[in-house]
């Protein structure tokens, strides 16, 4: 009787831990599901690594090293407390993107017109050649507004089509001088789900070189009219105001298709002399292939044909067997006796081979 009721309690205890609910943890990766804001909501504006961009003359790359965005000669405002590190996307990982927070402070559906992102930036002489070099070589600002890319709005010059170019120029060329872009009007197109569900569903940005941008006396900051560029002067100390607006703009665009306006092509022409030269290079490589491996195995075809019409008792090596050309596989032929062997631990293997063990 005591074995019984122990083996009931044991059962009822048991059961007992079946139905307890036990922690458990998940993660969320970000830019798999819409995130909405209501009107007033903050929506944060993150910065990644700058990257070099193709020249505008030949198209090609002038530098191939990146740059963190809160490197100290870029003097780019800092948030209060210091940059922290933004949870990626697993694109964002692949990609090894350094995504931080930024101080710029963007409400959903409220505009501004003027506003300082921190106080005045000093560049002293080092900083100033560090950076009008960057722009020489056309080295891109990267940001992210709801994990979307900011993008410039340009034109192509042939066919006269508007298109998005991610990232933005750290400045420009104009006579012959480095022009440092130091106000950005930022344009945020924003989707009404349903009632107090906004979405952002685009981003552009127009940056501009203002010389004239200042703080007045009394404490407000002045964006300046942009009549004379910012020039970074490399035998002084140049004063420096980062300046930017926000417009909000209302877009029928719904987010599962926001992505589309960056991924259009500028340049859509097909290259028909290069798919044709790729076509005929692969066509001749495997022509080539082909009747090297039939020159290869013709002898052994023949063997293997022969041994199919030819009844042999004994294949230990005679002179008959000899004679006729009839021998053993030997060498690398053994090796496709190993081919469908089964492994001693089938299960075992397939769970490393699926986990990515075959890397190590």
């Amino acid at each position: 009787m005591r074995f019984s009721e122990f083996l009931r309690s044991l059962g009822f205890l048991s059961t007992l831990l079946y139905l307890a609910p036990v922690p458990a943890s998940a993660f969320y990766l970000p830019g798999v599901a819409p995130t909405s804001y209501k009107v007033g909501d903050r929506v944060p504006l993150n910065v990644n690594h700058l990257t070099p961009g193709t020249s505008p003359e030949d198209g090609e790359l002038q530098s191939v090293l990146s740059f963190d965005y809160y490197h100290p000669a870029f003097r780019f405002c800092r948030p209060e407390g210091g940059p922290q590190k933004v949870r990626e996307s697993l694109g964002s990982i692949l990609f090894g993107d350094r995504i931080l927070t930024s101080p710029f402070d963007l409400h959903m559906a409220q505009n501004e017109s003027c506003k300082a992102v921190c106080e005045e930036k000093k560049f002293d002489q080092r900083s100033a050649k560090f950076v009008n070099r960057r722009i020489k070589q056309n080295y891109n600002i990267n940001w992210l507004i709801d994990g979307l890319p900011a993008g410039e709005p340009l034109e192509d010059i042939e066919t006269h089509e508007q298109f998005v170019s991610p990232g933005l120029p750290l400045g420009r060329i104009e006579d012959g001088q480095a022009r440092l872009h130091n106000h950005y009007d930022i344009y945020v197109e924003y989707h009404e789900a349903s009632k107090d569900e906004l979405r952002v569903v685009g981003v552009l940005v127009a940056p501009m070189t203002r010389k004239d941008s200042r703080f007045a006396e009394d404490g407000n900051v002045e964006c300046g009219t942009g009549a004379e560029g910012l020039v970074l002067s490399e035998d002084g100390e140049t004063s420096v105001v980062w300046t930017y607006g926000v417009y909000w703009i209302k877009s029928p665009t719904a987010w599962a298709t926001r992505w589309d306006k960056l991924l259009v092509s500028s340049n859509p022409k097909i290259h028909w002399f290069s798919l044709i030269n790729s076509a005929v290079i692969v066509v001749f490589l495997t022509t080539m292939v082909a009747m090297i491996l039939l020159r290869a195995l013709r002898k052994d075809f023949a063997r293997y044909n022969r041994l199919d019409q030819m009844n042999l008792d004994d294949l230990s090596g005679t002179s008959a067997v000899m004679e006729d050309g009839v021998q053993e596989d030997s060498g690398w032929k053994l090796v496709h006796g190993d081919v469908f062997r089964t492994p001693k631990n089938p299960l075992l293997l397939s769970v490393f081979l699926g986990n990515g063990a075959q890397l190590f």
